[in-house]
């Protein structure tokens, strides 16, 4: 019962307070009494409290905004939220894409770097025919493999 009398209250409250805001008309603001002084290095600066007992008032003057310009920087801000969400969104995916491509890159090379030094490390290098038996290659053939087995490896790798 309590709550449904402080519920009542409140929207009742809410009514009046938009009724008089919607009744009020639309005044620009008043202006401002503030206080206009020059540092030390010639900025002019704008305060409420000046910097000496004597300071001269000065009185500013703030329009109220049109709606139509209030509304287009509204859209405006939007938009750039909107750029910047996207952007934001780009610059994720490019960094997964660069991750990838980079542990790609990675596998090449120490995939052709294995097979450089198993081919190093192996005393003679063969190949087996159709039956299996092992067909041995020349000291020539066999060096040629292994350099060709390095050029890879250093275009995988970049050194």
């Amino acid at each position: 019962m309590q709550h449904l009398r402080t519920f009542n209250s409140f929207w009742r409250g809410a009514v009046a307070g938009a009724l008089l805001t919607l009744s009020c008309p639309i005044v620009p603001l008043h202006a401002q009494e503030v206080y206009k002084s020059v540092d030390a290095e010639g900025h002019v600066v704008y305060s409420d409290r000046g910097d000496t007992k004597t300071a001269p008032k000065t009185a500013v003057h703030v329009d109220e905004p049109e709606r139509a310009e209030v509304a287009r920087l509204a859209k405006e801000q939007e938009l750039l939220k909107a750029e910047d969400i996207q952007r934001q969104k780009q610059e994720a995916l490019d960094a997964k894409s660069k991750a990838l491509a980079d542990q790609r890159k990675q596998t090449s090379c120490q995939n052709a770097r294995n097979y450089y030094f198993r081919l190093k490390d192996s005393g003679r290098l063969y190949q087996r025919d159709a039956d299996g038996n092992r067909i041995y290659y020349s000291d020539t053939d066999a060096d040629a493999m292994r350099e060709q087995a390095r050029r890879s490896m250093s275009s995988a790798c970049g050194s």
